[in-house]
Parts: structure tokens; C-alpha cells; sequence
């Protein structure tokens, strides 16, 4: 094996495809081999997360992340300097040993997390295979299905809609490549339905680079995104995915949901999903309840046949994930690595998953950069689905152009998920 201790660690500051700071860090070995990598931040984060350190103050608003680097070069890396980078475990606990706190605030998770996977990167790089191959091993072969965030709600949206993701997967697809071709052909024709539907002024571009939802009501965003499909030539070879985001519509204070213009119960929020899931073809729904909500998510998953993902709920903590699985709650988890702050945790929290049958689902974040390790992950996990948002914007055709590429470095050995291979 090459020699792979760590010979120097440099943290900067640039900008992520929101336009605001992150950190990107450099691990280079005695080689000469470097391993770099950024930390991605979402727009709609969960409470359970790592924190993400910023500055606070004028400057870039506050988002500046100087503290986190700081507590890179001052505090991670004198300890990390001469350790193998072959030693992910080992890394990873000391940084989380270093921090201290129940959700890495001392340091940062987004400074954390950038060191793990920079470190990772460092040892592919050093045994010169690709980072899906040193994560996971000769089993990685297996392609996702896209989950294409055609149209984007929540409360960054022009109106007044609650849920933040109406998506559309290929289930009819062959391959990686037919089953992008398909997304994005239904994609060109996103924009003309709802021109149609509601008018030239009701067409914009959404927060995570869809199209912003045009009106308030979930199904008639259903309705849209089925009809741009048989529009495409794909009536039939589409399923939705919806992600409710239900935290932000949930009130704390008055203990219900404030859906549709009037207050919710848990049972009303679970009803209406039933009402949908009956009437459309659904796939998945993420997050239909709020965060704290155990009880409710495994009363949804008795009720709903079909994939119920917990993201804010589990954050991709093993821990978290653990209380749901004794409870029944949800049977996927969305699988995001900086929520939780290593790869050493994440892939632990995979690992769980995996044993109890819930389904993997790797996403991106609202906010990173062009070389997010999400699409590799996907396929070091043989994860069944990915989410990566829409089929425009750099930094998210990039994470599809990854996945063409390997799907090709694979070749005849590469294999394609359909719904019915959920693990």
C-alpha cells in the first residue's frame, strides 16, 4: 500500500452555488497525493444537524466560515499531521473527539466534514481508484433511479404551497443514461405545461433550479408534472416522489400544522397524503410529518403503501435512525453525510439502514459545489434512487454527469435500480 500519511492540511474560503461562503480543504500526503473537498450546506436545514460554523458579524452577512477554519488549522490539523489517511475510522473519531459537543458546534460540522471527505478523497487518490470503488469495495455496481425536483415549493416558493419537492422518477428506464434522457426530455417540458396551465407570469425558477410552483395546491403540481411526462411520450413510465418538508409548516407553539390556509392535526396531514397516494402515482414521500414526530411517521407507515423517508427526522444519525426502526418509523432514510458530519457516521447509519431494510436515498444539498461526493456515495451504498434536484444549473448537472461516467467506467458489470429492488 502507498504510503499515506498526512503531510499538510489548508482550509479556505469560497463560494457555494448559493453564493455563500463554505469551506474547502486540501489534505495532502507525504506522496504528494491530494485528497480536496468542500462542505455543502442545505436551504431548508433540520434542527438535528451538525452545525454548520459561521462567522456572524458584516461581513458576507455573517455566513463567513473563518471560525471553522480556524479551528481546522489551529486545532484539527496539528493532531491529523502524520496520520494515515487510510485510517477513516480513526480520523473521524478524533475530529469528533476534538469537537466535543453533541452536534460539532465547537468546530463545525461543515469543517468536520469537509476533513472527512478530503481525507477519503486523499487515500482513492492514493490507490489510484475512484472514490465509489475505496468506499464501497468491488460490491459498488448498481446505478440509481433519478429523482428529478422538477418543481420547487416550500417557503422559498412565489405562492403560498407547503411542500418543497414535486418530483418525477424514471421507473421505465433501462439505464443511467435512458433514465436522465427521460427526466430531462420531461424537464424541457415542465416549463411549457404550466405556461399552458397558468400563464407566461407564473413561470420562474425555482430555489433548487426546477420551476417554482405556480400555484398552492400539491396536486394540481402532481397534475403538471404527469401531464409534461405524457406530453414527453413517457405517459406511464413516471412515478412522483414528494418531499413535504412538514417541519416548516408545523407549528410548535400551537402543536399543529398550518396547511392550506388553516390548522392541521397529524391525523388530517396523514389523510390528505392517503387522499393523494390513492389518487396519483406515488413513489415516495419524504418527511410528511415533523421532525420530532416518531409516533406519527410510523402511524404513516402502516397507512401508506409505498416509500416513507425520514430526512430531518433521522439526519442520517445512526442514533436517530435506530429510534426509528424500533418504532417503525419511515423505511427510508434520506441519506445526506454532512447532517451527520462524517463518513464514518454516515456510512454506519447506511450500514443500519441496510440491516433493517429501510432504503438508502443519497441527496445533495441546496447549497455545494461541482464536487460534492454525493454520486459516487450513491454508488459505494448501491443506493436504489438519488436525489440531485433538477436536470439545469452547473454544480447539478455535474452530479449527472458523474453518474453517466461511472455507469460507463462500470460497464457490463453496472447494474440499473427499479422500485422493486429497494433494499
Amino acid at each position: 500500500m502507498e504510503d499515506g500519511k498526512i503531510a499538510s492540511i489548508k482550509a479556505r474560503e469560497i463560494l457555494d452555488s448559493k453564493g455563500r461562503p463554505m469551506i474547502e480543504i486540501d489534505v495532502w500526503t507525504e506522496q504528494g497525493v491530494l485528497g480536496r473537498a468542500a462542505s455543502p450546506c442545505g436551504t431548508s436545514v433540520g434542527k438535528h444537524e451538525a452545525v454548520v460554523l459561521r462567522d456572524g458579524g458584516r461581513r458576507f452577512a455573517g455566513l463567513g466560515v473563518q471560525k471553522a477554519i480556524g479551528g481546522v488549522m489551529e486545532i484539527i490539523a496539528p493532531v491529523l499531521l502524520g496520520k494515515e489517511v487510510f485510517e477513516q475510522k480513526a480520523i473521524d473519531l478524533l475530529m469528533i473527539e476534538l469537537d466535543g459537543t453533541l452536534h460539532k458546534s465547537r468546530l463545525g460540522g461543515n469543517a468536520i466534514y469537509a476533513l472527512s471527505v478530503a481525507v477519503a478523497r486523499a487515500a482513492a487518490e492514493s490507490l489510484k481508484v475512484p472514490l465509489y470503488r475505496y468506499l464501497g469495495g468491488i460490491a459498488a455496481h448498481s446505478l440509481p433511479i433519478p429523482l428529478f425536483n422538477m418543481i420547487n415549493g416550500g417557503p422559498y416558493s412565489h405562492v403560498d404551497v407547503e411542500f418543497q419537492e414535486f418530483m418525477l422518477a424514471p421507473i421505465g428506464a433501462k439505464n443511467y443514461r435512458e433514465a436522465l434522457r427521460m427526466g430531462v426530455e420531461v424537464f424541457y417540458r415542465v416549463g411549457e405545461v404550466i405556461k399552458k396551465r397558468y400563464g407566461q407570469e407564473r413561470l420562474h425558477l425555482g430555489h433548487s433550479a426546477g420551476y417554482a410552483a405556480p400555484v398552492g395546491n400539491p396536486a394540481e403540481m402532481i397534475e403538471t408534472l404527469l401531464e409534461a411526462a405524457g406530453v414527453a411520450g413517457y405517459e406511464g413510465k413516471f412515478q412522483v416522489g414528494l418531499d413535504c418538508a412538514a417541519s416548516h409548516f408545523y407549528d410548535n407553539k400551537r402543536d399543529c400544522y398550518l396547511f392550506q390556509r388553516k390548522e392541521a392535526s397529524r391525523d388530517n396531514i396523514i389523510t390528505y397524503l392517503e387522499h393523494l397516494a390513492s389518487s396519483y402515482p406515488i413513489l415516495m414521500i419524504e418527511d410528511p410529518l415533523q421532525e420530532d414526530d416518531f409516533e406519527g411517521f410510523a402511524e404513516i407507515t402502516k397507512r401508506l403503501n409505498l416509500v416513507v423517508a425520514g430526512d430531518d427526522l433521522f439526519v442520517t444519525d445512526p442514533e436517530r435512525l435506530n429510534k426509528g426502526i424500533l418504532l417503525g418509523a419511515a423505511n427510508a432514510m434520506i441519506f445526506k453525510p454532512n447532517m451527520v458530519g462524517t463518513l464514518t457516521e454516515a456510512f454506519d447509519a447506511a450500514a443500519l439502514a441496510r440491516r433493517h431494510a429501510y432504503s438508502i436515498i443519497p441527496s445533495c444539498r441546496a447549497g455545494g459545489s461541482v464536487d460534492d461526493p454525493i454520486p459516487d456515495v450513491t454508488v459505494a451504498l448501491n443506493a436504489p434512487f438519488v436525489k440531485l434536484g433538477a436536470p439545469r444549473s452547473g454544480e447539478r448537472t455535474t452530479y449527472q454527469n458523474r453518474l453517466l461516467r461511472i455507469e460507463e467506467e462500470l460497464g457490463p458489470s453496472a447494474e440499473f435500480s427499479t422500485p422493486k429492488g429497494i433494499q
